[in-house]
């Protein structure tokens, strides 16, 4: 009885594991909406300003879907301002 009631126990868990693994990947396979350039590096200032580096990466990757390594080289760029041209 006892062996029936662990089984299902962790049947259960199993099932809201895969669930949440289902949600994550279909949330990731969504396709971004465009993003205004212009608009995009106003955002990523704003929160440069507010927040920090760390919350400015984080809402480059959420708005264009792009790597950690990518979104910190365009936030080291926005937060360098347009006449910087060196090298990341």
């Amino acid at each position: 009885m006892i062996t029936v009631a662990v089984a299902v126990g962790v049947a259960g868990v199993l099932l809201l594991l895969a669930a949440a693994a289902l949600r994550r990947r279909r949330a990731a396979a969504a396709p971004l909406p465009p993003v205004d350039p212009e608009t995009l590096r106003a955002e990523i200032a704003q929160e440069l300003a507010r927040s920090g580096g760390v919350a400015a990466i984080k809402r480059y990757r959420q708005r264009t879907g792009a790597s950690l390594a990518e979104a910190k080289a365009a936030v080291d760029r926005i937060s360098r301002g347009p006449g910087d041209h060196r090298p990341t």
